[in-house]
C-alpha cells in the first residue's frame, strides 16, 4: 500500500529520504526501525558529548527521536535526511546543555564520555590526561556562557564557524573574537591548575600547555 503524501509541497520525484520520512511519519513501524538503525548510533554519540553520563545520554537520545517523530511531516526532502535530523538534534542537545549548566555547578565527567576522547595508552599518563580533560570542562563551566558555548560547539563538537554563527545568530567576526578569548581563558585556567606538573615535564617551559590556535 502506498503511504499518503504528507509533504506540504510534495516533490514530483520524491527522494529515498523523503519517502522514508513519509512512511515513518505515517506510522509504518518498519520505516521507523530503519530510521533508528540509520541514525541511532550517530545521534547517541552526539547526545553523549552534551550529557553527563550514559544514562543521561540515553534519555536525551529518546527525547531526540521523539522530537524527530513529531517533526517528520515538516521534512520536505530539500536536504539529506541525516543533515536535517542532525540539525534538529543539535538544537535539542544545546538546550539540554544550557539547562544542565544552570542546574549543576559541580563538575563531573563520566567514564563513558572520557572513553570517547582519544588518550594516552600508559596508565599513569592516561590518568593525568583524564584530569586535564576534566579540567577543561571545569573551566568551561566557570566561564561566561557566551564564551563557553563557542568552545563547546567549535572545539568539542567540531562545528564549522559558519554553523556556530548561524546557530547562535551572531556575526562571524563575533564568533572568532569569542572563540579566541575563550581559548585563552581555558588555557589560563587549566595551566593554573597544572602549572607544577607541566613545569616538572619541561622546566624551561612556563607557557600554557594548551595551544591557542587561530580560529
Amino acid at each position: 500500500m502506498i503511504a499518503p503524501d504528507i509533504s506540504p509541497n510534495p516533490s514530483p520525484n520524491p527522494s529515498t529520504d523523503l519517502l522514508l520520512a513519509r512512511r515513518a511519519a505515517a506510522g509504518q513501524a518498519d520505516a521507523w526501525d530503519e530510521l533508528i538503525d540509520l541514525y541511532g548510533g550517530r545521534l547517541y554519540n552526539l547526545a553523549l558529548h552534551f550529557a553527563g553520563s550514559r544514562e543521561e545520554a540515553e534519555d536525551l537520545t529518546q527525547e531526540i527521536f521523539l522530537r524527530l517523530h513529531q517533526n517528520l511531516r515538516q521534512y520536505r526532502g530539500d536536504c539529506p535526511l541525516a543533515s536535517w535530523a542532525l540539525r534538529l538534534s543539535r538544537n535539542l542537545c544545546i538546550d539540554h546543555y544550557r539547562r544542565m549548566r544552570q542546574e549543576r555547578r559541580s563538575v563531573w565527567m563520566s567514564d563513558e564520555i572520557l572513553a570517547h576522547i582519544p588518550g594516552a595508552e600508559d596508565v599513569q599518563a592516561r590518568a593525568q590526561w583524564r584530569e586535564e580533560i576534566e579540567a577543561v570542562h571545569s573551566a568551561l563551566r566557570e566561564m561566561p556562557e557566551d564564551l563557553a558555548e563557542v568552545v563547546l560547539l567549535r572545539d568539542l563538537q567540531g562545528w564549522s564557524l559558519e554553523e556556530v554563527s548561524s546557530y547562535l545568530d551572531i556575526p562571524m567576526g563575533t564568533v572568532k573574537s569569542r572563540l579566541h578569548r575563550a581559548r585563552l581563558d581555558v588555557a589560563e585556567r587549566v595551566h593554573a591548575r597544572f602549572r607544577s606538573r607541566w613545569t616538572e615535564r619541561n622546566p624551561a617551559d612556563t607557557s600554557p600547555a594548551l595551544e591557542v590556535s587561530p580560529c
